[in-house]
C-alpha cells in the first residue's frame, strides 16, 4: 500500500535555534501572549515548522508535538470568527491570523505524517499497533481541524486534504485500529479515528459556504456525537433508496458525494459507501422528541436538510443568470447601513466598499471583491447597494448574503438575494421602555401585486 503524504524535506544537521527540551518548550508555550494571537502564532510557527524539517527520533518528536498540540488547540479556539472579531486587530492582521491557524493545523499534521511514514516504513512486524493507531488518529484530527477552520471562514479545503484523510483512514482500517478510542487531553477529541473521519466527511457535505457563522463548529460537534452510528462498507453500488448513503474513493483526492446524485455502479480505485442512515435516523428521532421552539435551534436541523436533500430541481435556479460586470458600492451590516443612509440624508457622502457584479438574476447577484472578507462578512448579513456604476443617481437596494466563498489569495465571492423596496433608516421604540430604541430599516411596498412593506430589525 503506497502512501502519498506530503511532508517537509528533513535535514540531519542540528538547528541551534530549535528548542528540543520538553520542559523549556512547555514553559515557552504556556507563556504565549494570549491577547495577541498574531504574536502567539509567530512564536509557535517559528518553532514548529523548523521542527518538521529536523531529523529526530520518533518518540522525541511525538512528545514535542503533544506540547504543540495543546497550544494549537487554544489558538484554534481563540481564532473562532466571533472571538477574533473582538480583538483590536486590523483587517490584514485578522487575515494573517486566519492564515496562521491553517498553517499551524497543517504543520502539526505534517509532524504526525512524518512519524506515520517512518512507522509504516518499519513494517507491520516492528510497529506498535496501538501507538501507530494513535499517531494515525492525531494526523486525521489535525487535518480535520484544518478543514473545519477553513469552513469557519468560508475558505476552500486545503490542497490535498481529502487525499491524505482518505489514505490515513484506509491505512488505519488496514491495521484494524480505525475504531480504537483514546483519552486525549491534547486534541480535546476523544472519538475514534473512524468517527472523526466520518464526521468530517459528512461535514463537507453540509454546504459550509452557505452556513451561518458558527454553524460549521456546531455541526462538527454534533456529527462527532452521531458518527459512531455510521459505517463505511466497501463497494460501488447500492440497493433500494440511496438517501443517507455517500460515496467515497479512498485512493483519490475526492470529497464524498451524495449517492442520490450518482448512477450505480460508480467507477473508483477503492470505492466505499458511507452509510449514515442510522445516524440520520437518530438525529430525526432526537428532533422529534423536542418541543418545536427548541427543535429549530438544534444543529441537527441544518445537517438533515443538507444530508437528505431534495432531489428534484436541486440544481435548477429560480431565475436565469446573466453575465454582468458593473461595479457597485456596498455597505454591510444593519447598523452600518442605517448610519450610511442617515448620513446620506443629511447631505454627506460616506465611503463604501466597491465590489463587482459577476452575474445577476431577477432575485440576486454574484459579487466579487479582490480582497479577503474574513471576519467582515457572514451568511445572513445585510448588504446595501449605495451606488451603481451604470446609474448616475444614487441607488439603494437591500440584500442578504446567502453564501460566501473566500478564495485563498484570490479575493472573495458572495451570493446575495435582493429585497424589494428602497430601504430607509428608522428607529424602533418599545412601548414598555420608551427611553430606549434600536436601529432598523423600513422597506415600503413597491406597489406591485403581492408586494408588502417590510421592517428589518435586530434579531434580539
Amino acid at each position: 500500500m503506497a502512501l502519498l503524504l506530503n511532508t517537509p524535506e528533513q535535514h540531519g544537521f542540528q538547528d541551534p535555534t530549535l528548542e528540543l527540551n520538553e520542559k523549556r518548550l512547555a514553559e515557552r508555550l504556556a507563556s504565549l501572549p494570549v491577547l495577541d494571537i498574531g504574536e502567539s502564532l509567530r512564536i509557535v510557527l517559528g518553532d514548529l515548522e523548523p521542527l518538521n524539517e529536523q531529523q529526530l527520533d520518533s518518540g522525541k518528536r511525538l512528545r514535542l508535538l503533544g506540547l504543540y498540540q495543546r497550544a494549537a488547540r487554544r489558538l484554534f479556539e481563540t481564532a473562532a470568527p466571533a472571538q477574533l472579531r473582538q480583538q483590536p486587530l486590523s483587517q490584514q492582521r485578522r487575515q494573517d491570523a486566519v492564515d496562521g491557524v491553517e498553517r499551524l493545523c497543517l504543520g502539526l499534521a505534517n509532524g504526525y505524517k512524518i512519524v506515520i511514514k517512518e512507522m509504516y516504513a518499519a513494517g507491520a512486524q516492528t510497529t506498535d499497533a496501538a501507538l501507530f493507531g494513535q499517531v494515525l488518529r492525531w494526523g486525521v484530527i489535525q487535518l480535520a481541524t484544518a478543514l473545519l477552520h477553513n469552513y469557519r471562514y468560508y475558505r476552500p479545503e486545503p490542497p490535498f486534504v481529502f487525499l491524505e484523510l482518505n489514505q490515513l483512514y484506509r491505512l488505519a482500517r488496514h491495521y484494524g485500529v480505525h475504531e480504537k478510542t483514546h483519552d486525549d487531553d491534547a486534541s480535546g477529541i476523544e472519538a475514534s479515528l473512524a468517527s472523526v473521519y466520518q464526521a468530517v466527511c459528512l461535514l463537507a457535505l453540509t454546504d459550509p459556504f452557505s452556513a451561518e457563522e458558527g454553524q460549521a463548529d456546531r455541526s462538527f460537534t454534533t456529527l462527532l456525537h452521531y458518527a459512531p452510528r455510521a459505517r463505511i462498507i466497501p463497494g460501488n453500488s447500492w440497493q433500494d433508496v440511496p438517501e443517507g448513503l455517500f460515496f467515497l474513493d479512498l485512493q483519490s483526492d475526492s470529497r464524498p458525494r451524495h449517492c442520490v446524485f450518482l448512477q450505480a455502479p460508480v467507477s473508483a480505485d477503492d470505492p466505499c459507501i458511507l452509510d449514515a442512515r442510522v445516524a440520520l435516523g437518530d438525529m430525526h428521532n432526537t428532533l422529534a422528541a423536542l418541543p418545536a421552539d427548541k427543535r429549530k435551534r438544534r444543529s441537527e436541523v441544518a445537517i438533515l436538510r443538507h444530508l437528505l436533500p431534495e432531489v428534484t430541481g436541486r440544481d435548477k435556479r429560480r431565475n436565469e443568470r446573466r453575465a454582468d460586470g458593473r461595479w457597485i458600492d456596498i455597505v454591510t451590516g444593519l447598523e452600518a447601513v442605517h448610519e450610511w443612509l442617515s448620513r446620506f440624508q443629511r447631505g454627506e457622502q460616506p465611503r463604501a466598499m466597491r465590489w463587482q457584479v459577476r452575474d445577476s438574476s431577477d432575485s440576486g447577484y454574484r459579487l466579487a471583491w479582490n480582497e479577503s472578507a474574513a471576519t467582515l462578512l457572514q451568511v445572513g448579513d445585510l448588504v446595501c447597494i449605495v451606488a451603481d456604476s451604470t446609474r448616475a443617481r444614487a441607488t439603494f437596494r437591500l440584500m442578504v448574503v446567502r453564501w460566501i466563498r473566500n478564495e485563498r489569495g484570490e479575493g472573495t465571492e458572495l451570493g446575495v438575494e435582493l429585497f424589494e423596496g428602497v430601504p430607509g433608516p428608522v428607529r424602533l421604540v418599545a412601548d414598555e421602555q420608551p427611553q430606549q430604541s434600536c436601529v432598523a430599516l423600513f422597506l415600503p411596498s413597491t406597489g406591485a401585486p403581492g408586494s408588502v412593506a417590510r421592517l428589518v430589525a435586530p434579531a434580539e
